[in-house]
């Protein structure tokens, strides 16, 4: 058939329609999980970034004892 009627145009808009619905809400799914993703990450991040901070003070006062000692042996 090489006419479009309004039938067919109508038909047609509707099944467009249908289809962006859908993607619609394939791509809220999407992004729902994405953002769960990220947050996971974000937390890793913040759980390295506290053991980092912890491990950093831990050498900083051992080689503030260190010096203490090697002080009292002068």
């Amino acid at each position: 058939m090489t006419e479009w009627n309004d039938g067919r145009l109508d038909d047609l808009n509707e099944r467009v329609d249908r289809i962006e619905t859908k993607m619609d809400a394939g791509f809220a799914r999407l992004d729902k999980k994405m953002d769960d993703g990220f947050a996971v990450i974000g937390d890793k991040f913040d759980e390295l970034h506290r053991m980092l901070f912890k491990a950093a003070w831990g050498l900083c006062v051992g080689l503030l004892g260190l010096v203490g000692v090697m002080a009292t042996q002068l």
